[in-house]
C-alpha cells in the first residue's frame, strides 16, 4: 500500500497555479523560508511522473538565485535530503497529515547550514588545487605558453578533448599535442576514453572535489 498518494491528475493544472501564485507573491517571508515551503508543497503535488524529487531539488537552487540569495547555482541540497533521506520522507508525511511545518522547516534550514558548509570546504579545496597546479605550472622548465590559459579554462570545462582545445586556443594540432602530454604528464588531465583516437580527458582532481 502507498504511504502518500499525491492529488488526482485533474487537480493538479490548479495546485500548481497555486503554488506559482505563491512563488511571485511580494511578503515578508524569508526566502529561506519560503522555498522550504514551496518544495514541501511541490513534492506533495508531485506533478510529473518521474523527476520529482531531482526538479523540486533545482527549485530550491534556481530560486534562491532568483531572489539573489546566491550569486550563481552552485548550492545543492540533493546530498543533504539523500543522508537524512527517512527523515526527508517522514517530515514531508508530517507536514502533509498533521500540518507540523515546524519541524519540516527546522529539518531544511539545518540542511541549508550543512550544505552551506559543506560548500565553503569545497571552494576552500578547489582554490588549494588552483595554486598547487599553478605553482607547479611556473616551476616547470620548458612551460608550454598557453598552460595558464588551459588550467583556467579546465575550472570551466573539466571534460575536454584535443580538438576542444585547439578550437578554444586557437593553435595548432602540433601544439595541442605537446599542451595536452604536459597536463597528462604533471597529472592534471586522465585520458578517459582508452582510445587511440577522438580521445578524451578530464580534469579529475576537480571533478573528485566536485561530484
Amino acid at each position: 500500500m502507498a504511504t502518500f498518494v499525491p492529488p488526482p491528475p485533474q487537480l493538479v493544472t490548479d495546485h500548481m497555479g497555486e503554488i506559482e501564485r505563491f512563488i511571485h507573491q511580494n511578503d515578508d517571508i524569508p526566502p529561506l523560508i519560503k522555498i522550504a515551503l514551496i518544495h514541501a508543497q511541490f513534492e506533495s503535488i508531485h506533478p510529473f511522473l518521474d523527476g520529482n524529487g531531482r526538479l523540486g531539488r533545482l527549485l530550491i537552487t534556481f530560486y534562491l538565485c532568483w531572489k539573489e540569495v546566491l550569486a550563481s547555482p552552485i548550492f545543492y541540497m540533493s546530498y543533504y535530503f539523500k543522508r537524512h533521506k527517512n527523515r526527508y520522507f517522514d517530515l514531508l508525511m508530517s507536514v502533509r497529515n498533521e500540518g507540523d511545518w515546524e519541524k519540516w522547516i527546522k529539518f531544511f534550514l539545518e540542511g541549508v547550514i550543512e550544505t552551506s558548509n559543506e560548500g565553503l570546504q569545497t571552494a576552500r579545496s578547489i582554490i588549494q588545487l588552483k595554486e598547487q597546479y599553478e605553482n607547479a605550472l611556473d616551476l616547470r622548465e620548458n612551460n608550454h605558453k598557453n598552460a595558464h590559459r588551459l588550467l583556467k579554462h579546465l575550472f570551466d570545462t573539466p571534460f575536454i578533448s584535443r580538438k576542444d582545445i585547439q578550437e578554444t586556443f586557437d593553435i595548432s594540432y602540433t601544439q595541442t599535442k605537446s599542451l595536452t602530454e604536459q597536463f597528462v604528464d604533471m597529472g592534471i588531465l586522465k585520458e578517459i576514453t582508452g582510445k587511440s583516437r577522438y580521445k578524451k580527458y578530464m580534469f579529475k582532481k576537480y571533478v573528485d572535489i566536485i561530484k
